[in-house]
C-alpha cells in the first residue's frame, strides 16, 4: 500500500512541529509499503489545498494526517470530525474565526474509514499511551480533518484516511507551561510504523485508488 504521512508547519512560539517531525522521520518504505510525507500549512483553506495536491501527486492508498496537540498525554485517534471554524487563535496567516463553518450545505459531522479500534489496540499492545478521541477541535486541525473526510466522500470513496493527534515533544518543553506532558517523537514514529502495519494487514489485497482512476 501507499501511505501518505503530512504534518503541520510550526506555529504559536514553537519553531518546530512534532507532526511534521514525524512525518519526515518515517522511512520510504516500510515492508512492502511506500511513504510519502508531505508538511501542512497552519492556514485555514490553505491547509486543504496543499494536502489534496499531495493526494493527486502520491496517489496514496491510505493518508494520516497528524497534528500537535499540547497538553494531550496520548496519541489521539480521532473519531469525529465537525463542520465549525472557531478558535481565538489566528492562524499563520493572521485570521480568526470565531464562529464559522468550512463548507455550506454539508454534514455537520464526519466520522473516519479507519479501524480505529483495532489501531488503537495494537499501540495498546506494545505499551503506548493511545486513546480513541471524540474532539478534533475547531482549530486548522479539525479543517483539515474534516476536508480530507469531504474530498474522500465525494471524489475518493476507495481511499482511506483520518487524523491523529499527538502530545508535544519533549524538545519543546521550553514552548509551554511546566508540567504539560510530552512524548518523544521516536515514539509518535514508532506509533505510525504500528498503524501502518495494522491498517496494510487490514485491507491486504484490496483495490487502491490507483486502480481506479
Amino acid at each position: 500500500m501507499r501511505f501518505l504521512i503530512t504534518g503541520f508547519a510550526p506555529f504559536g512560539a514553537s519553531q518546530t512541529n512534532p507532526s511534521y517531525e514525524a512525518a519526515r522521520l518515517m522511512p520510504d518504505t516500510l515492508g512492502r509499503h511506500e511513504i510519502f510525507r508531505q508538511q501542512i500549512p497552519v492556514e485555514y483553506g490553505r491547509c486543504t489545498e496543499v494536502l489534496i495536491d499531495a493526494i493527486e501527486k502520491y496517489r496514496p492508498d491510505c493518508v494520516l494526517c497528524l497534528g500537535q496537540a499540547a497538553g494531550r498525554e496520548m496519541i489521539s485517534l480521532e473519531n469525529t470530525a465537525v463542520n465549525v471554524r472557531a478558535s481565538a487563535m489566528p492562524d499563520n496567516a493572521g485570521v480568526i474565526f470565531e464562529n464559522g463553518i468550512i463548507e455550506e450545505c454539508a454534514p455537520e459531522s464526519l466520522a473516519p474509514n479507519l479501524p480505529l479500534k483495532e489501531m488503537l489496540g495494537a499501540l495498546r499492545e506494545i505499551g503506548l499511551p493511545a486513546k480513541i478521541s471524540y474532539s478534533a477541535g475547531t482549530y486548522v486541525c479539525n479543517d483539515l480533518f474534516y476536508s480530507l473526510l469531504r474530498y474522500i466522500g465525494k471524489e475518493r470513496p476507495r481511499l482511506l484516511g483520518g487524523f491523529i493527534h499527538i502530545p508535544a515533544a519533549d524538545t519543546q518543553a521550553a514552548d509551554f507551561p511546566a508540567g504539560t506532558p510530552t512524548m518523544p517523537i521516536s515514539e509518535v514514529v514508532r506509533a505510525l510504523g504500528v498503524m501502518i502495519a495494522v491498517i496494510g494487514e487490514m485491507y491486504k489485497g484490496t483495490d487502491t485508488i490507483d486502480s481506479i482512476l
